[in-house]
């Protein structure tokens, strides 16, 4: 049952709470009745402050506020959400702008935001689910919700939460900052908290407890998951894997040689669970059959660089920076696959399913480090798919020849698109 005297001293709390400073994050959002705005994201990475972002913008009197993490909120079911209207209305004011932090821990959410909606609330609401709230949009919020993702701090936002302002023409001194910063960002990631945190030993802590975090809540306890110690050892194999194809048939055979029954179809759904969470991505493998796309092994990218440190520290650098670019492309809502047929490119970009870019990763400093390799990989596949627009993505290297691109990372992380 609602508690109205505590959830009446939640509203007014909030209207009296003052909004801490922000970086303000670059997604864009409309801010229109016509629309449902759904942010989803992983946890820790920003959701609840671009809230803030954007309510800092707004009459504080006409926004309500819910954390559906907050004790307040227990117990709290999708029928209720008339009744905190009414308290706002009697106490503070006739609202108009409706915000629902991590709305999936409310049963039934789904039904409450369609109410909001109907009644011409301005509503939004964000999650760290992304299959369950893209199956609501999906089906019973269709047409009505415009999804949107979050992720932990950019390059550009990281720089800014640091200081640096970026300007067209840099110093060597200047160039030789921006490096070292993205060096810092490739090794511990963009999570807020950690990006603003100076104590490494703290920082450490900070993406354990995340990680944490992300396993309890949101894939054992979401899903009342038994097996803890398959889940922790799949999230620490594929955090090891990162940038590199993952098997499930080889993560079932490892397992099995050490004597640990799990059967396959439990490992695939744990995995399921865990892109649902969003602390990994799984990319597929480029090809213009969607079924053999869709059977091939896929990469596994981590969220962020941070998560990637918690169990895989590496001096691999090359790795870091091709996870960074990937991570970079999803932001910008490209449409991502790697290729492979006897030589592999890092990324096919594509545009309506089309393959419109090729992109390889290498931490080459001089034309010498860039391996023969690599470049004949990019043309041969540039041939075989029909794709003219080829980069490729380096330390510090910079040039354009034989219809290539060559891009120092920090540019191109920096770029406007």
């Amino acid at each position: 049952m609602l508690d109205k005297d505590r959830v009446l001293q939640y509203l007014l709390d909030f209207q009296e709470k003052d909004l801490p400073e922000l970086i303000n994050r670059e997604l864009a959002v409309p801010v229109k009745r016509e629309y449902i705005i759904s942010i989803i994201g992983p946890r820790r990475g920003g959701k609840t402050f671009y809230f803030y972002q954007l309510i800092k913008g707004l009459p504080r009197e006409n926004v309500i506020y819910i954390d559906f993490e907050h004790p307040v909120f227990d117990g709290f079911e999708a029928k209720d959400i008339g009744d905190v209207l009414k308290l706002h209305r009697e106490a503070i004011g006739e609202p108009e702008y409706i915000f629902l932090d991590e709305v999936q821990n409310l049963p039934k959410w789904e039904k409450a935001v369609r109410y909001l909606h109907d009644e011409g609330y301005h509503v939004f609401v964000t999650g760290s689910s992304s299959k369950l709230l893209s199956k609501e949009i999906a089906t019973s919020l269709r047409g009505r919700a415009l999804k949107y993702t979050l992720l932990p701090f950019s390059f550009r936002e990281f720089l800014r939460a640091r200081g640096f302002t970026q300007r067209k023409y840099l110093s060597s001194k200047r160039e030789a900052e921006i490096k070292a910063l993205l060096g810092e960002y490739l090794a511990w990631g963009g999570f807020p908290r950690v990006v603003l945190e100076n104590e490494e030993e703290i920082k450490e802590k900070l993406l354990t407890e995340y990680l944490d975090m992300i396993v309890y809540k949101d894939i054992v306890e979401r899903y009342n998951i038994r097996n803890l110690h398959v889940v922790k050892l799949l999230i620490r194999s594929l955090m090891r894997s990162f940038s590199k194809e993952f098997s499930v048939h080889g993560f079932y055979n490892s397992l099995k040689s050490r004597s640990i029954k799990v059967s396959k179809g439990i490992l695939y759904e744990y995995l399921s669970y865990m892109e649902d969470a969003m602390s990994v991505f799984l990319l597929k493998k480029f090809s213009y059959s969607i079924k053999t796309s869709e059977l091939s092994i896929p990469k596994v990218y981590p969220v962020d660089m941070g998560l990637a440190r918690v169990f895989s520290f590496t001096s691999d650098i090359g790795r870091l920076m091709e996870l960074a670019v990937f991570l970079e492309l999803k932001r910008r809502e490209k449409g991502v696959y790697y290729y492979k047929d006897q030589k592999e490119v890092d990324f096919v970009v594509t545009e309506r399913e089309r393959p419109v870019e090729l992109i390889q990763v290498t931490y080459a400093r001089d034309t010498d480090d860039v391996r023969p390799r690599e470049i004949d990989a990019i043309e041969t596949a540039g041939e075989k798919i029909n794709v003219e627009q080829k980069t490729v993505i380096t330390w510090d290297y910079e040039d354009e020849k034989s219809g290539i691109r060559f891009i120092p990372l920090w540019k191109w992380l920096v770029e406007r698109i």
